[in-house]
């Protein structure tokens, strides 16, 4: 076994002993660290990771020592081991020997490749497409699992052929028309920029069989503006907590109606939290306890 970091690099040990950063590949396997199954937790008691309680995650592993945690940082080669924090560069995946070479970063491309390839694979077995947008944390089984950063390394590793990491609402799918039976996501469409929500819906109704659903989930700007706002104070009233989520382009349930019918969905049915029309739809993750279950969010099937 070895450590994969969420960047999909490996924790390696320099002839100094020193913990690095290092890609997959056959020349660097010989440098990586091999680790036991930290899976049931406990503490480390010989090694570079002696000392260390392993701390379980239900997205992988994590290491601490001294309340300080263990972080691979994305724009370092370097080990880091004074985060206080656990968040998503202090999270690793222990990986089988064997899924060493699965794990290197081919590029957009490669996993745009891979993606198609894994559509194409479903549809000839005759085998619902369903694509999961923004898989964050959570991802789904059973469904395509689409992301820009690897925030689900153990789902990653169990689940290979069901999560794909490029800039998806960004790009080309790459995919044949008609193919998707189902798309989903959950506050994901409100992070990226107006333009690219029409960018997003145009190629997801591009993919999409005629006849089959969207399900979109994202915050509605309408409530949290009511909730939040004193509008009788003018501009220092207005609500802006959005932007410490990284909510860029909210919508409302009529804007979102609008741009789909502009873009060519045939219906929009604005239903309730967990009643999406697809036969494939399932409960949905959001909103949490930082919205109203009810009006914080939109919830909008699309039909193509």
């Amino acid at each position: 076994m070895y450590l994969m970091t969420a960047h999909r690099t490996f924790i390696g040990i320099e002839e100094t002993g020193k913990l690095v950063q290092l890609q997959p590949s056959i020349e660097n396997i010989h440098k990586f660290l091999k680790c036991e199954d930290y899976e049931n937790g406990g503490t480390i008691e010989a090694g570079p990771l002696a000392s260390y309680m392993v701390e379980r995650t239900p997205q992988g592993i994590a290491f601490v020592r001294n309340e300080k945690y263990l972080c691979a940082p994305s724009d370092a080669v370097t080990v880091v081991t004074d985060r206080d924090r656990r968040n998503q560069w202090e999270t690793f995946a222990m990986i089988p020997d064997d899924m060493v070479l699965k794990c290197i970063n081919t590029g957009n491309n490669g996993e745009v490749a891979r993606f198609r390839q894994e559509v194409l694979k479903l549809q000839s077995n005759g085998e619902p497409v369903k694509v999961y947008c923004g898989a964050g944390t959570v991802p789904r089984s059973g469904f395509l699992n689409l992301d820009i950063q690897l925030e689900a390394p153990s789902f990653f590793v169990s689940n290979f052929a069901q999560y794909f990491i490029f800039p998806f609402a960004d790009t080309d799918w790459g995919l044949p028309d008609n193919c998707v039976d189902y798309i989903f996501h959950e506050d994901f469409i409100e992070h990226i920029t107006q333009l690219a929500q029409w960018q997003f819906l145009a190629e997801t109704l591009r993919v999409l069989r005629p006849g089959c659903w969207h399900r979109v989930n994202t915050p509605n700007i309408l409530a949290s503006m009511k909730r939040h706002s004193d509008f009788k104070k003018g501009f220092p009233g207005v609500y802006t907590g959005e932007e410490q989520w990284g909510h860029i382009a909210m919508l409302s349930p009529l804007v979102l109606k609008e741009m789909a019918e502009v873009v060519g969905y045939s219906e929009v049915v604005f239903t309730t939290r967990h009643h999406g029309v697809s036969p494939y739809a399932e409960a949905d993750h959001r909103p949490g306890s930082d919205r109203d279950p009810i009006k914080g969010n939109i919830y909008a099937d699309l039909q193509k």
